[in-house]
């Protein structure tokens, strides 16, 4: 499976890309094609030196990197997400998007600030063709943890989406990471309750001088 990261030179996009080159070809975007190849080798060699396998990892600018490819991970931030998706909208075709977004403000805590959809998927969903099937997941994953792939992450993963075939791929490709669980939470528009976690666990953690903070169910 070919799976582009926009966003891949970020923490979270590095973790993905390491996570899933044993298996998928990754290729890591960025505005810049030669920040992506550069932060691709040093994933590469990370990986290397853990003496991890690694099916391919390469770097490109954002237009290049999502053609033809089977997946799209989007891990960018809330603003400047529909300016960067409306400038791509040529280079989309029928992937899976999976969205990690999530749209919140700072004032003295972290607020969840929802666009006018309800949250950042169904927004994603609006922006691009209708042929691009959207699906959320991860926001509630440590992007330090997940850019150390020796570290097992004891997390669950709620997964939204309107396509079914789209969701279980996700969902696949959930169960890939170790120790990561999908739990199929619904439509789309399920998940502004997914994306209002994020501020609400960054908050918690705040409060209480933790970190890492994710979701398990039992």
């Amino acid at each position: 499976m070919k799976i582009a990261i926009l966003g891949g030179t970020g923490s979270i996009g590095q973790g993905f890309a390491m996570r899933w080159a044993g298996k998928h070809d990754i290729i890591v975007c960025s505005r810049e094609a030669d920040k992506a190849v550069k932060a691709a080798d040093e994933y590469k060699e990370r990986l290397s030196n853990k003496g991890l396998s690694c099916s391919s990892i390469g770097g490109c600018a954002n237009e290049m990197g999502i053609k033809d490819v089977d997946v799209v991970v989007l891990s960018v931030p809330y603003n400047g997400m529909t300016t960067l998706l409306k400038s791509l909208l040529p280079h989309f075709n029928d992937q899976i998007i999976i969205s990690l977004v999530v749209p919140m403000k700072k004032n003295k805590f972290f607020e969840y600030s929802p666009p006018k959809q309800g949250c950042a998927a169904l927004e994603i969903q609006d922006v691009l063709p209708k042929a691009v099937k959207v699906v959320s997941a991860y926001h509630n994953i440590s992007a330090k943890k997940l850019a150390n792939p020796g570290i097992a992450l004891d997390y669950d993963v709620v997964v939204c989406g309107d396509d079914e075939v789209a969701k279980r791929k996700v969902m696949e490709l959930t169960r890939e990471i170790k120790s990561l669980r999908p739990l199929d939470g619904g439509g789309l528009e399920s998940s502004y309750m997914i994306e209002s976690l994020t501020p609400f666990l960054i908050n918690l953690a705040i409060r209480n001088n933790l970190s890492d903070l994710g979701v398990k169910f039992s």
